[in-house]
């Protein structure tokens, strides 16, 4: 594929289609998560990591599904805290170019563009769920971004990548 030859000088990681739909690899907004030290609970930015097919509201269950996400924060948030962790400069650069390149497997790099006003990270190692209806019928909500298909191929090999890692040096 074309796009992904580009990969990581210029891709297209977004498209304007599915305004409406639920799909893997969305952004969206009005995510509830509840902070497991303190018990608080907060809407917060993620993206969909549950298979669209999973989610949507045209397959019929015997159990009502949940939508599985992982949080997006400003990619400068997470450099102002590797600050207060005591980082260099020069390693913190490093960071940023590793998750700028995909190469961290923790985390997904989301350029700007879409809705998305700067550069943001999905922490792939801090996943949630709420039930589908629930975050279906908020009326607050708004879809950040969909993956195009570069794009969704990345967050696809991410996924793959951290969850199901088959050289992982332990003998079974």
């Amino acid at each position: 594929m074309k796009a992904l030859e580009d990969f990581p000088r210029k891709i297209d990681y977004y498209l304007d289609d599915y305004k409406d739909d639920l799909l893997q690899g969305d952004g969206w907004t009005a995510l509830d998560v509840i902070q497991f030290e303190t018990g608080d609970r907060k809407n917060i930015r993620g993206i969909v990591l549950s298979n669209s097919c999973d989610i949507s509201e045209a397959n019929e269950r015997a159990l009502p599904p949940r939508l599985v996400f992982a949080p997006l924060i400003r990619l400068q948030r997470f450099v102002e805290a590797l600050k207060v962790e005591g980082l260099k400069n020069e390693t913190i650069e490093a960071k940023l170019t590793s998750i700028r390149n995909q190469e961290v497997t923790t985390v997904f790099y989301l350029p700007q563009g879409g809705q998305l006003d700067s550069e943001y990270i999905a922490l792939l190692d801090d996943l949630h769920t709420i039930p589908v209806k629930h975050f279906a019928e908020k009326g607050d909500r708004t879809k950040l971004f969909t993956l195009g298909m570069a794009g969704f191929y990345l967050f696809l090999f991410k996924l793959s990548v951290h969850f199901c890692r088959f050289h992982e040096n332990v003998a079974r």
